[in-house]
């Protein structure tokens, strides 16, 4: 059994993990929103219901190691997983009251929500995630090497993406 001071830590620090999933979804959410492009609308939102399936799973392990009470984890659980529709619906009123503005206008402001939820994203994972996972030595050589897999995954889609549609774009099809 764990002292009340280190249970009152663990609260403490799942409130602060909430907390920083809130703004995550929420720039998540904007990132949704400002696509225009229904198939790349699709994929993103693909990719961050699987994405929030996971942290689901490991805010939930987390609240349950911090002996919240049901009602606790139904609250917290339920800020975690409005955050994505409030940025989707914020970044869609944004780029609805633009609608009588030019398209450079518009595609500027959504580069920079995009640009915005982008740098946030990689701040949460990098400075946040893995600096924290990385502390504890335990596997690390296997927490390295896994890392180092998932970016080589991330970026060879990203390469086989972008050559399909550049070619897709120049007219080549595929024999």
């Amino acid at each position: 059994p764990k002292s009340q001071t280190e249970s009152d830590q663990i609260r403490k620090g799942v409130g602060v993990l909430i907390f920083a999933l809130l703004i995550h979804s929420i720039f998540e959410g904007l990132a949704i929103g400002v696509e225009a492009r229904s198939s790349v609308f699709m994929q993103l939102a693909g990719a961050i219901l699987i994405h929030k399936c996971v942290v689901a799973f490991a805010v939930g392990a987390r609240l349950i190691e911090a002996e919240q009470e049901i009602k606790g984890i139904v609250i917290y659980m339920s800020v975690f997983c409005i955050g994505t529709p409030i940025g989707i619906a914020v970044a869609i009123g944004i780029l609805e009251g633009m609608a009588s503005l030019d398209a450079v206008t518009v595609a500027l402001v959504s580069g920079i929500i995009q640009g915005l939820s982008t740098g946030f994203f990689l701040y949460i994972t990098f400075a946040e995630m893995i600096f924290d996972e990385m502390r504890n030595n335990k596997d690390l050589v296997l927490k390295v090497l896994f890392l180092a897999i998932g970016c080589s995954i991330i970026g060879a889609s990203t390469i086989i993406h972008n050559y399909s549609e550049a070619k897709a774009a120049a007219g080549v099809t595929s024999s």
